[in-house]
């Protein structure tokens, strides 16, 4: 069995995922850093409360990568002037 990481637990009991969908979370807010220039507890503490309906599709449909594509919409949206 493969260790989780201190984050990817945090991540686990947030969440309350399963191993392997924390790992999946973990690499998901990993690209999303990369692409919108955000560290990773940013990320995690904006996807804690703004991110309630992406988990309910997520639930339904698995679809990891159209998860991080809501998300990252979210996350380049620039605020109103």
């Amino acid at each position: 069995m493969i260790q989780l990481t201190e984050f990817e637990q945090k991540l686990l009991e947030t969440f309350s995922l399963s191993d392997r969908d924390a790992r999946r979370l973990q690499r998901v807010i990993q690209d999303l850093s990369i692409v919108v220039g955000m560290e990773h507890e940013e990320i995690f503490d904006f996807m804690r409360f703004g991110v309630d309906q992406e988990l309910e599709i997520l639930k339904k449909d698995y679809n990891w990568e159209h998860f991080r594509i809501r998300i990252q919409k979210k996350l380049k949206k620039s605020p109103p002037v």
